[in-house]
């Protein structure tokens, strides 16, 4: 089995997001290399059984026995986990899978020296097609992000930006999906109210965006010149098009990533 990353792995919190990034390491690693913990004794025996990875029964041994550590707990739990792991944290790469919780607030507990990546993942990364950030923190070398890199391209594509641009890339590709499931949401009852089954027009609608978005990453174009390859002069497309904009289509979504963007800044600075 090829080796995606030579290093010991481990996982704290097997819930939605670390469960994914488990089942996509035990496909692409050694699983006697892939450790994990959770405070749920039977979510994680369940996670060891499901993935065949090793579970170990405090957060101490797992210190111990990895090189780089996945917190994938809730932002709350982030300061508990790391309390509890720091007097054992020696040359281990950290990474926090928490949104919200900033490099800032993982250095006050475990200090300024230890390397830390922060890192942004989506809920399509639970089939393979998320959009990952990773942030490094100035201890980080390329060594460190080039093993992250590889740990989270298991779960679609990774972009690599400064922390100060998460809270954009929070409101863009953390949220959204939300966004997108309501255009799809938006586009089958538009075809249902057309005559067509609520069934097919969910397939016509999700393929449609899906095939959409997948060539704009395949093309490399510009929306705007690909959306021109579709709108016909005269045509229905435009039609439509005018109605949206008309609408202003293009400021509201606008206006909801900047709202989003905001509040994930507020949040931060409550964290």
């Amino acid at each position: 089995m090829q080796q995606t990353v030579n290093k010991r792995i481990a996982c704290i919190g097997v819930g939605n997001m670390g469960g994914a990034i488990l089942s996509r390491l035990a496909s692409a690693q050694s699983t006697e290399m892939i450790y994990c913990y959770d405070i749920d004794a039977e979510k994680q025996a369940a996670a060891v059984k499901l993935y065949g990875i090793q579970g170990v029964s405090t957060i101490n041994d797992l210190t111990e026995k990895s090189d780089i550590i996945i917190i994938a707990v809730k932002p709350d739990g982030v300061k508990k986990v790391l309390t509890e792991a720091r007097d054992r944290i020696r040359n281990q790469t950290i990474i926090s899978i928490a949104a919200g919780v900033s490099i800032e607030s993982i250095t006050a507990v475990i200090g300024p020296d230890k390397k830390i990546l922060r890192v942004m993942p989506n809920t399509p990364a639970k089939i393979g097609e998320g959009m990952i950030v990773i942030s490094p923190h100035d201890t980080v070398g390329s060594d460190e992000i080039r093993e992250a890199t590889d740990i989270f391209g298991l779960l679609g594509r990774v972009a690599v930006l400064p922390e100060r641009m998460m809270d954009a890339v929070t409101a863009v590709s953390g949220s959204g999906p939300a966004y997108v499931f309501m255009l799809i949401q938006a586009m089958t009852d538009g075809a249902v109210k057309m005559g067509i089954p609520r069934k097919t027009a969910l397939e016509l609608a999700a393929q449609t965006a899906a095939g959409a978005a997948r060539l704009v990453l395949e093309a490399g174009a510009d929306p705007i010149e690909l959306r021109g390859q579709v709108t016909s002069p005269g045509g229905t497309t435009i039609d439509a098009v005018h109605v949206l904009e008309r609408a202003g289509f293009s400021g509201i979504v606008m206006d909801a990533i900047e709202a989003a963007a905001k509040k994930s800044e507020a949040l931060g600075r409550k964290s």
